[in-house]
């Protein structure tokens, strides 16, 4: 989590100030990996006979195949539709076989403070349609 992001984007001075100086100490970084709920997700697949969404870790057409063929009915995407909103269309036909997400987390630490949007300026960005 970039702390010094998510400090800038509160409102409360008391809260900024305690995250810049504590935040690294209250939130752990965790390496992001791809499908990092499956395993949690496999034990509630085989306790339910519900349609399911699985939620966590997809970037790839490859994981979002996994997450299909472990049987759950619907794949979920938040940062990598943040990063390219066109992305199912351009998986659909081809052109990618997943999202250029970097996960620095940088979406996450601003949308608590105005709308969700991506927060890589080194990326390259996508074309509007």
């Amino acid at each position: 989590m970039p702390i010094r992001t998510l400090a800038r984007g509160m409102d409360e001075r008391l809260l900024k100030i305690g995250t810049a100086l504590f935040g690294k100490l209250l939130i752990r970084s965790v390496p992001f990996e791809e499908l990092y709920f499956l395993p949690e997700a496999r034990v509630v697949r085989q306790a339910v006979a519900l349609p399911l969404v699985y939620v966590g870790g997809l970037l790839s057409r490859r994981s979002m195949e996994t997450a299909l063929g472990e049987g759950f009915d619907v794949v979920q995407l938040a940062r990598a539709l943040i990063t390219e909103p066109d992305l199912l269309e351009r998986l659909r036909t081809g052109v990618c076989e997943g999202s250029r997400c970097r996960t620095t987390n940088e979406c996450l630490a601003v949308m608590y403070s105005g709308p969700a949007r991506c927060g890589q300026p080194d990326r390259d960005p996508v074309p509007p349609r």
